[in-house]
């Protein structure tokens, strides 16, 4: 009897465990937009020291959702989505909480929301999540100027660098809402066999063989009646 309590403890603990290895990683994830609002608020009050205390504790949540959901094999559709979402937010955030420091974060803020309400739109009607290489470049230089502009609050002297990764980042944000349009179009208007002017022109020499072949073999029955009307 104690043995098989012990044996039921250890199933209910193993199933535990297992549900516990599919939450975490989200949980994690939804801790960073959580996170979020405390950052700007503490941006707005220009508590730019506790901005990067937060920002550091979601980056690691950051860092462990991805790791922990590949390491117990428990990545998921709704979390990969849950992340792009979290990691949008953060990324909004930062800008708005630093806003104070550079005002022209605005337009970064501006063209990352244009390219959050683009992704929706396009996801809701082609069905699809794209991942382009240039969405991730864009990202990777985001952070980069966010830590940037943190780093110009004690070292003013990066001014000219901070702004040349500013622009750099509105024009990979222009970039890439204009590579998702060009794909949602291709995706929503697909090319069929009969657009292409190559199988077009193979189909019309095709036709007139065709046409040619038939007249030969209108030119063989003629023949070959007007023999059979001389002997009759």
């Amino acid at each position: 009897m104690k043995q098989l309590k012990r044996n039921q403890k250890k199933d209910n603990l193993k199933q535990f465990m297992k549900e516990y290895k599919k939450w975490l990683p989200n949980l994690l994830t939804g801790m960073r937009i959580l996170l979020t609002p405390i950052i700007i608020v503490l941006g707005i009050m220009k508590q730019i020291e506790l901005v990067i205390v937060f920002a550091t504790l979601a980056a690691l949540t950051d860092c462990l959702d991805g790791m922990l959901a590949r390491k117990w094999n428990s990545v998921s559709e709704i979390g990969a989505k849950l992340d792009a979402v979290a990691d949008k937010c953060f990324a909004i955030g930062l800008c708005i909480c630093l806003t104070s420091i550079f005002p022209i974060l605005w337009i970064l803020v501006l063209l990352e929301l244009l390219l959050a309400i683009c992704n929706l739109y396009f996801h809701l009607k082609s069905h699809k999540t794209e991942s382009l290489w240039i969405g991730k470049i864009k990202t990777t230089v985001l952070f980069i100027t966010i830590l940037l502009v943190i780093c110009h609050h004690f070292l003013p002297s990066l001014t000219t660098v901070t702004e040349g990764l500013i622009y750099t980042c509105m024009n990979l944000q222009v970039l890439c809402i204009i590579e998702y349009s060009f794909n949602f179009y291709d995706n929503m208007h697909p090319i069929t066999v009969e657009d292409n002017l190559m199988h077009q022109e193979i189909m019309q020499e095709a036709m007139e063989e065709k046409t040619i072949e038939i007249e030969h073999l209108d030119e063989l029955i003629m023949q070959y009646e007007e023999p059979n009307e001389d002997t009759q």
